[in-house]
């Protein structure tokens, strides 16, 4: 017999939040197996914002704790039943396309076909008619924000609002995932300002519920940050996922994308999403990532606040004059993008520009050796569009330094020996200039196994 994640009836609790001082949240009590000990236990899971959105939260209705925790149920293998009902729209959707068709074709990551036990309800919710995206203050993000706020979208489509939520980490260290957010609230404030937009905060617990180091998490992440929206149902109407890849990248089957992830059938997740009161979008599906910093390159919230940095959290020592490391893989590959095109010096405030000139051979040739096939084809032909010269230099880098070492990475991932070796001689800090969240998943992996 299958195992279950149950999920109680929600209920709103006011409480004390170090984040948010005065706070409430949207609570359900969780049981289920711990992914990681295999001991059946039962656990809060909430939704956390400022107490102004109690009003908001929508405790008669599952429908954000399924969403929030869909990916972890199909990854385990568990199926759920919820007690309060859900959205009877959201229900059919996801039981008759995106949970069977996911499954069909991501066993391998593997994704489960699972089934949803409890009632439904087609009857709407009043609604306050706000428009929302989500907002992590990278290139995507700002390409929605530009795009719904310019003069060709309907004033009923136009964003009102952001939302900032801890549903995009890739951390399992509570205590770190906590301060990290709070420290990035302030950027998120001064991005709701620069664009004449309301910001809301939400701080939640979805990643404990995951399964180290969050695979699912990490690869089927758009219904778990639609459940952010769900939890202010009576607030949104229409939400934005921004997409991360264009509609000609299209497949459910992620072996067939070339180490792309679930952002390429946004367009196919987002329709599973909607319900009777709240409509998804996948914002973004018509450009490539190249197209949309080309879009966003004289936006000047962006200039001032873009961060794609994913590792500086994890740096011993963050250069806290710019929003990111200037040193990572995303970093390099956004910094070379804006190279192609002769807009990098736009971004001045936010990557260290003077810093990449000195070692620009070295810098681009880890963008060519390290990123996906289509980020570097998109970049090669604007560079040549723009007559941006990419040295010979660059092409020693990429195919005889850094492209060995990515496929190094890819035989030994999964080797606890080669990992090992790889910590004690210091080789991330000596190839990458960091250590990432990717070391304390192999120390957790490690004490497992032993």
């Amino acid at each position: 017999m299958r195992n279950k994640i149950v999920i109680s009836k929600p209920y709103i609790q006011e409480c004390e939040s170090e984040i948010f001082g005065d706070a409430v949240r949207l609570c359900a009590n969780i049981t289920m197996l711990d992914p990681n000990t295999h001991i059946e236990k039962t656990k809060e899971c909430y939704f956390e914002f400022d107490e102004n959105y109690k009003k908001y939260l929508c405790p008669e209705r599952s429908d954000a704790f399924v969403m929030g925790l869909l990916s972890s149920a199909m990854e385990l293998d568990m199926d759920i039943e919820f007690e309060a009902p859900i959205s009877e729209r959201l229900y059919y959707q996801l039981t008759t396309y995106y949970i069977p068709m996911v499954a069909k074709y991501n066993s391998s990551y593997p994704m489960n076909n699972i089934r949803l036990f409890g009632s439904y309800d087609d009857r709407q919710i009043k609604n306050e008619k706000a428009v929302a995206t989500g907002c992590s203050g990278g290139v995507d993000t700002f390409y929605t924000i530009a795009k719904h706020l310019s003069k060709d979208i309907p004033e009923s489509n136009k964003i009102t609002h952001i939302v900032y939520s801890s549903s995009g980490t890739s951390d399992f260290n509570k205590e770190r995932v906590k301060n990290e957010y709070k420290k990035n609230i302030t950027s998120i404030l001064n991005i709701a300002k620069d664009c004449n937009l309301e910001a809301i905060c939400c701080f939640n617990n979805l990643f404990e519920f995951y399964k180290i180091p969050y695979r699912a998490f990490n690869m089927f992440y758009s219904t778990t940050f639609g459940s952010v929206a769900y939890a202010l149902q009576k607030l949104i109407h229409i939400y934005y996922v921004s997409s991360g890849d264009p509609i000609s990248n299209f497949s459910l089957n992620l072996n067939k994308t070339n180490g792309h992830d679930s952002s390429v059938f946004d367009v196919f997740t987002t329709q599973c999403m909607n319900s009777e009161n709240l409509t998804f979008y996948s914002a973004g599906m018509e450009y490539s990532r190249i197209e949309k910093e080309k879009y966003i390159a004289d936006f000047i919230p962006a200039q001032k606040n873009l961060k794609v940095c994913a590792e500086i959290a994890f740096m011993d020592n963050n250069n806290v004059k710019y929003n990111n490391c200037s040193i990572c893989s995303k970093c390099l590959r956004t910094m070379v993008q804006f190279y192609s095109f002769n807009k990098l010096n736009n971004f001045k405030d936010v990557f260290d520009v003077e810093e990449f000139y000195k070692h620009k051979a070295k810098y681009v040739g880890k963008m060519i050796g390290l990123n996906k096939k289509s980020y570097v084809k998109d970049m090669k032909k604007i560079a040549k569009a723009n007559n941006v010269k990419i040295s010979f230099g660059s092409y020693i880098y990429a195919y005889l330094w850094y492209r060995p070492i990515k496929f190094l990475r890819h035989i030994f991932r999964n080797s606890i020996l080669a990992r090992k070796l790889y910590y004690k001689l210091n080789l991330d800090y000596k190839l990458d200039g960091y250590r990432g969240p990717a070391y304390e998943a192999y120390q957790e992996n490690f004490k497992n196994k032993k």
